[in-house]
């Protein structure tokens, strides 16, 4: 299983020099070379693409209209940031805070989270669907995410343990390696979900819907051994009553989340013996 991302970095306290704020080169040298540096409030409309801000002390800091293509914000503190209008295609979030930031109208192509720190106000709010659409590793616990639309997300290793997802539109998401322990999954669209290596223990799924979702595949039981086994979600302690898991895959993954090379229907002994499911009252394969 995946476990998320922790990023720790040391803040040196340093604050950048206003001089440095009179030429471009000279804030993109400073920044380039600055770990845990305190940047200014006002950096609207810079040229700052390609750069690495580590363990940067961003709060309430605007960069509206920014120029953040290519960058790369690790461990930094974006509590209160303003990315409006900006220019982040292809940028990374590692192991950063996320409280109170804006993305308004900003160009987010491209854009990935990596063991973000994410609170209730954001995924309440405008940021909530950037966030969650490709994030691996974020803490996501005890979120209330009921009747949130993440067809399609990649949430890969995430912790979700907790977490309301009831009534959750899920389908064909990537959940590999998710830690949903106690989460509430009632009601929940998981159709075509990736689940592998999931973590369902104690979860509630009455009244979803799992139809083709991805519950097992391959896996080498040590690295580079040619020796396999199959890996499954964890369904352990999970009330299965009414489910309809007759149309649940086991395929074999390609290096790629996405891609799949062969998929048939999961058999009844690998929901037994390697998802730990609790068949009673449900519907299983023969």
């Amino acid at each position: 299983m995946i476990r998320p991302f922790i990023v720790v970095v040391i803040a040196l306290a340093v604050t950048v020099p206003a001089a440095a704020l009179a030429q471009g080169d000279a804030l993109r040298s400073v920044i380039g070379s600055c770990t845990g540096c305190r940047l200014p409030h006002d950096l609207r409309g810079r040229d700052l693409h390609g750069l690495r801000f580590v363990g940067a002390d961003l709060r309430d800091v605007d960069l509206s209209r920014a120029n953040l293509r290519d960058s790369e914000f690790t461990g930094a503190d974006l509590d209160g940031t303003r990315f409006d209008d900006a220019d982040l295609r292809d940028a990374r979030f590692v192991g950063v805070r996320l409280h109170g930031t804006s993305f308004a109208r900003a160009n987010t192509t491209g854009v990935t989270f990596v063991g973000a720190s994410v609170g209730q106000a954001e995924v309440d709010g405008p940021a909530g669907r950037l966030i969650l659409h490709d994030c691996t590793g974020c803490s996501l616990r005890g979120l209330d995410l009921h009747g949130a639309d993440l067809r399609g997300s990649r949430i890969i290793g995430a912790s979700l343990g907790g977490a309301n997802l009831s009534r959750a539109k899920l389908s064909g998401a990537q959940l590999i390696g998710i830690s949903a322990r106690d989460a509430d999954l009632s009601g929940s669209d998981l159709s075509g979900a990736n689940l592998i290596g999931a973590n369902l223990t104690g979860a509630r799924l009455r009244g979803a819907t799992i139809g083709d979702a991805i519950v097992c595949s391959p896996a080498h039981e040590q690295r580079d051994s040619p020796v396999t086994v199959t890996a499954c979600a964890n369904l352990r302690g999970v009330d299965l009553h009414g489910l309809d898991l007759r149309n649940a895959r086991w395929c074999d993954v390609g290096a790629g989340e996405r891609e799949t090379r062969t998929c048939r229907t999961v058999t009844r002994r690998e929901l037994i013996d390697d998802a730990h499911a609790d068949l009673t009252g449900a519907q299983a394969p023969a």
